[in-house]
């Protein structure tokens, strides 16, 4: 498994991870935003694979959150609200500001097309069940299940 701090040209940050209902991602990096980083990449190449996705649009993502956890499932969920709203895939993230309570950077992705880009696995939201967070030896390393 890679970790996230380059940018990326292949899948290999992020493992998914057996259960029972839903699906499950174990993403991991050297700094924390990483993972907020590792985990939106994730989320979108699980969807339609980030390799097809053009940088073309941008957005900018701004979520608040009471501690990092709470802040990870927002930045997910407001993600895959644009997503659901605008249609938009999402395949980098730019000038990530990440403070204890809130998060903003620039999303760039295109607009999804069927013609295009291949749904694999449309995720419905991230949850907060088995959500795990942590900082092991220097090694940021998140769990996360989302809805699908």
């Amino acid at each position: 498994m890679r970790q996230v701090g380059d940018r990326l040209s292949s899948p290999g940050f992020y493992r998914l991870i057996d259960h029972t209902a839903d699906l499950g991602i174990e993403v991991t990096a050297e700094e924390l935003k990483g993972i907020y980083i590792g985990s939106a990449l994730a989320l979108f190449d699980i969807m339609v694979g980030i390799e097809s996705i053009e940088k073309v649009e941008r957005r900018n993502i701004k979520v608040s959150g009471s501690d990092q956890v709470e802040l990870l499932v927002a930045w997910l969920n407001e993600l895959l609200y644009v997503y659901s709203v605008e249609r938009i895939v999402f395949a980098d993230f730019e000038d990530l500001k990440l403070k204890p309570d809130s998060i903003e950077a620039v999303a760039c992705g295109e607009l999804f097309d069927p013609e295009k880009h291949e749904l694999h696995i449309e995720v419905k939201a991230a949850t907060y069940h088995g959500l795990s967070l942590s900082n092991d030896d220097g090694i940021w390393k998140a769990r996360i299940i989302f809805d699908i």
